[in-house]
């Protein structure tokens, strides 16, 4: 086509677009979908593109979910239209407005590139106006006018075909312009780079088949290093993916599939429209899968009208074939309920498709045979090609459990591929492997109409076809769609909040709810605080447990366990009360009222603004035991320096006290806490990028003089403690814990089996062995064990079970420190012991039985607490 062409199809789809999402075009300013996921698409795409402007290097570390980090990982990357999104709104300042255009500019895209790749294919504008409805009009796409990413998909045709132009041609500029594409796509949206990449190993597989001949080894080589420049050029987005699974765990487990997936009726479920009326029949996730009557009549016009050139299939191409089809048949019947001995659907439907793969193989010998060189793909390779496409993605988007109406059917490709493959642990709706389906649908609809064009005479063809164009478009009308008025503007709370400082975190409640916190997320880009709310498809346990703490009911209210669950968010300044929100509650609203007369001294009021109240939250001053600040990346790689103030509370100790200062577990300093005192620390990296970084202050001493405090010797083992020690142990049933506290402050790991702490002179050493569960813990307790120095003190503590696995290694092991008991045989009893290495056995201070047990050594202090008046970051400058 022209540029031209390419312009007036371009505004065609556009306009399309238009009309079946219509009333949106209306009034783009205002109209969002009931939905909260517009919230999100829009908070994700312009803090994208802020950050690439401000912070490239922090380029998804979003400024909801805090104290999180790279919270713009939690969604899709959006990065491709959030140039546009973002631009937009620079020149409109309308959130709104920005991204419904942006909307309809992806989504009228998707259509031109069906429309030029079908084009291509046929040299037939109607044919690829059909092929390009199928893709962009069909139930898919309208259902999900909601699901903003799922309308960015261009690049599914222009990469299927940019890779066989390059099989073709094998010339650069083809691969290049394939390598763009993928990158585009994948940069925009990962579930489909990850589905294109499915449907672009079937055509390349196929392909190859096909064309045995004309392979050059500087093409393959240019192709390898592209392969390897496109990772490389994927990395900034896909390396803080990565980081979060790593550090927060985050990845999809066949459950979360199993829900998300298609059911072989889902290709089916049809929708009423304009030009019928049907009832859908339920078995969808999201949205049906079913492309439309009349796009498959045309599609079965593409195959039936197929002529084959050249001779006909030689026998064995022929019984290949009818393996083939064979196959299919027994599946299909299986999939109808006619035949149920087994489960061995997905089995068969692979079987046809590999005895596809080697009918092309075959089809391509001969080829070679008959020294046939060309590469083109000729109509009927293509038809073959985007047939086993369709077969693989369909058989894919079913899920680990095959389904018809329900009814398992047997296991799925995607189960046996699940252990294997890791980017099917970032994917949750398998069902959107369909969109491939749909794809292949719509070539094979745009083939059908060029097939009748040729084969029929003009006047007959045309007005056949255009009577089918129109059916296709009335069954795809669904418009006008619901959306509600949205007011872009700022809330009187968020005009409240730019005039605060801007240094403070906000919590809008109540949270862990989908709207109310898509809706604080959106409305952080108008105040400019970061939020503590977030919803994505992953919401970490931090918003969860938020929740549970604040509706947990009093008196008081906030009840002690919310107060420090607000407290450990630093800088959480101001907390926002929806009183309006209907997930609040009826019999909350006169509770939170009641707040604003006093009564915490933890939320000061400030004032209500519409229908919600503000509070600034004072953490300090904050007594305690422990005390923790949960910190987000950003915050400490800009302020690493800890100002603290605090002084000693609750009992105080006869030897010297300090506070002990860990970030992420790791001890970073020690205070002396004589009395009141003010302290700088620079707190060193590594900081978690995702995980929010913990900084613990716990009091701590040293006992003056222990030798000669006869409370200080180990049982008979001759040595004297230079520590105070509490050891205490619970089986399962008695409590369920393991603690060694070593001078007051606790030393055990979590976690069942026998926790162990050795004092040496370097500092405590602790480990963990699930002697209960691991075969392999025995030896390797009893190593650990030899690995101490003789007169090396050693405690040790049972949680929940320990006996299992317990072997005779270990139990010698224990016995070279002076410990007597056997715990084989003992199912989730108690052990407690404070040993010597070296030491006789029987000589260890021990208990154990089917009761909480504990050991004492020394005289440990009761009630040991700090009191924080001052936490602040500061930049490492005023440090110096």
């Amino acid at each position: 086509m022209s540029r031209r062409a390419h312009l007036a199809v371009a505004l065609l789809w556009l306009g399309l677009v238009c009309l079946y999402t219509w009333p949106l075009a209306r009034d783009p300013a205002h109209l969002w979908p009931a939905n909260h996921d517009p919230r999100l698409f829009t908070w994700v795409m312009l803090s994208v593109f802020r950050n690439l402007l401000t912070r490239p290097a922090a380029l998804f570390q979003g400024d909801a979910f805090y104290p999180v980090g790279n919270s713009l990982t939690f969604a899709e990357p959006l990065l491709t239209p959030a140039l546009a999104a973002g631009s937009l709104h620079a020149l409109t300042g309308n959130p709104v407005l920005a991204y419904n255009l942006t909307l309809l500019l992806f989504w009228g895209l998707s259509g031109w590139a069906m429309h030029a790749v079908a084009f291509r294919l046929t040299r037939d504008h109607a044919a690829a106006l059909v092929a390009a409805a199928v893709f962009t009009l069909a139930l898919y796409r309208t259902q999900l006018y909601v699901e903003f990413q799922l309308q960015i998909a261009f690049g599914l045709p222009l990469g299927l075909y940019a890779l066989v132009r390059f099989l073709e041609t094998q010339r650069t500029r083809h691969l290049l312009l394939f390598l763009l594409v993928f990158w585009l796509q994948a940069i925009a949206v990962w579930y489909y780079a990850l589905i294109l990449a499915l449907g672009l190993a079937v055509t390349l597989a196929h392909y190859a088949a096909l064309r045995w001949t004309g392979w050059r080894w500087g093409a393959l080589a240019r192709a390898a290093a592209g392969a390897a420049a496109l990772g490389v050029a994927l990395l900034p987005v896909a390396a803080p993916v990565f980081q979060t699974r790593r550090e927060l765990g985050f990845e999809r487990g066949l459950g979360d599939v199993d829900e998300r997936s298609a059911d072989v009726l889902t290709y089916l479920d049809r929708s009423s429209n304009w030009l019928y009326r049907a009832e859908p029949g339920g078995h969808t996730f999201e949205s049906s899968l079913f492309p439309g009557a009349v796009a498959l009549a045309l599609a079965a016009a593409g195959l039936l009208l197929l002529r084959r050139r050249g001779p006909r299939p030689d026998p064995l191409g022929r019984a290949l074939a009818g393996g083939s089809a064979g196959c299919l048949a027994v599946a299909a019947l299986m999939a109808a309920g006619v035949v149920h001995r087994g489960r061995p659907f997905t089995g068969l439907v692979m079987a046809a498709l590999l005895l596809g793969l080697a009918c092309h193989a075959r089809e391509g010998w001969r080829r070679r045979r008959d020294g046939r060189t060309e590469r083109t793909l000729e109509r009927r390779d293509w038809i073959g090609l985007v047939l086993a496409v369709a077969g693989w993605a369909f058989l894919f988007s079913l899920g680990p459990d095959v389904e018809v109406a329900g009814r398992s059917i047997g296991p799925g490709l995607y189960a046996w591929l699940y252990p294997y493959l890791l980017p099917l642990r970032a994917i949750r709706a398998v069902t959107r492997v369909g969109v491939l389906v749909l794809l292949a649908v719509a070539l094979l609809a745009g083939f059908g109409v060029a097939g009748l064009r040729e084969r029929l005479p003009r006047g007959a063809a045309t007005p056949l076809v255009a009577a089918a164009i129109a059916l296709l478009l009335l069954e795809y009308a669904t418009f006008p769609l619901a959306y509600g008025r949205v007011d872009p503007g700022l809330r009187p709370v968020d005009v409240a909040l730019r005039a605060l400082p801007p240094d403070g975190v906000v919590l809008e409640w109540p949270t862990n709810v989908g709207d109310s916190d898509a809706d604080a997320m959106f409305r952080a880009l108008g105040h400019g605080h970061p939020v503590v709310n977030g919803y994505s498809g992953f919401v970490p346990r931090l918003l969860r447990h938020l929740s549970a703490a604040l509706t947990t009911p009093g008196p008081p209210f906030p009840t002690p366990a919310a107060e420090a669950a607000l407290r450990r968010i630093h800088p959480l300044r101001y907390l926002v009360v929806r009183l309006d929100d209907p997930a609040l509650g009826r019999d909350w609203r006169p509770v939170w009222l009641g707040l604003r007369r006093g009564g915490s001294p933890l939320l000061r009021f400030r004032g209500s603004f519409g229908p919600d109240d503000l509070y600034e939250v004072v953490p300090l001053p904050e007594r305690g035991a422990r005390i923790e600040r949960w910190i987000g990346y950003g915050l400490l790689a800009r302020r690493p320096v800890l100002r603290l103030a605090l002084r000693p509370a609750g009992t105080q100790p006869g030897g010297r006290e300090w506070v002990e200062v860990d970030l992420n577990g790791r001890a970073v300093g020690r205070i002396p806490l004589d009395g009141p005192t003010a302290a700088r620390l620079a707190l060193p990296p590594p900081f978690t990028r995702v995980a929010p970084n913990v900084v613990t202050l716990r009091p701590g001493y040293a006992p003056v003089d222990t030798a000669a405090d006869p409370a200080y010797r180990v049982g008979a083992t001759g040595r004297v403690s230079p520590a105070d020690l509490r050891v205490r142990s619970a089986g399962q049933p008695y409590g369920d814990r393991a603690s060694i506290e070593v001078d007051g402050v606790e030393q055990a790991p979590g976690g069942r089996g026998y926790v162990v702490v050795a004092l040496e002179p370097g500092g405590p050493v602790a480990a963990r062995f699930d002697t209960s569960a691991d075969p392999a813990a025995s030896e390797r307790l009893a190593a650990w064990i030899a690995a101490r120095a003789p007169g090396t003190i050693v405690a040790g503590a049972v949680k929940d079970e320990a006996s299992d696995h317990l072997g005779e290694a270990a139990v010698e092991a224990l016995r070279s420190l002076g410990v007597a008991g056997d715990l084989r045989g003992r199912y989730r009893q108690s052990h407690a012991f404070v040993g010597v290495a070296g030491a006789a056995a029987g000589r260890a201070l021990e208990a154990m039985g089917p009761r909480p047990v504990e050991l004492v050594v020394g005289r440990p202090v009761e009630g040991l607490a700090l009191e924080l008046s001052d936490f602040a970051l500061e930049p490492a400058a005023a440090s110096r």
